[in-house]
């Protein structure tokens, strides 16, 4: 089932469709808010500023990163020391996610990650976070990343 702002059901599932998430039962004609009555309906994650994911890292108990973009998406640039399992995937690959830690999960912008977090979820494994903004806000943040051709330099 999809929430999404009225006019854009048709724009979401496209969106699911092209990344393997292709049945869409339906979706819900009304506001958000208009599940407040029904709490046991919804859940929310965590969503984690760059900034604040940074200063998450660089403590004594840091949290695990899971990186659910493409491999191609990574090639280019990705947050050091973060585990890779494209969302398409996830599914097949849950066993060799880390369970009993903190995770953080990113994409490009978040909305792959927001999908990661509710799949993760299903398998029981929290706790979870989503960065807000993806990799696109951690780069504007001006935060460190590994860029795989410096690698190699």
């Amino acid at each position: 089932m999809l929430i999404t702002e009225p006019g854009h059901e048709s724009e979401a599932t496209l969106r699911l469709g092209r990344i393997g998430f292709d049945h869409v039962a339906g979706y819900f004609a009304g506001e958000i808010n208009a599940l407040a009555a029904r709490p046991e309906l919804t859940r929310q994650t965590e969503r984690m500023t760059p900034l604040t994911l940074a200063a998450a890292l660089a403590s004594a108990d840091p949290p695990l990163l899971l990186d659910v973009r493409t491999p191609q998406e990574r090639h280019t640039r990705y947050i050091t020391g973060s585990l890779h399992i494209p969302l398409h995937r996830l599914q097949r690959q849950i066993h060799d996610v880390p369970r009993g830690h903190t995770m953080v999960v990113y994409c490009a912008g978040g909305y792959r990650s927001s999908l990661a977090v509710g799949l993760l979820e299903q398998h029981g494994i929290t706790p979870l976070a989503d960065l807000d903004g993806g990799m696109t806000a951690w780069a504007d943040a001006g935060l460190e990343m590994l860029i795989p051709e410096a690698e190699s330099a």
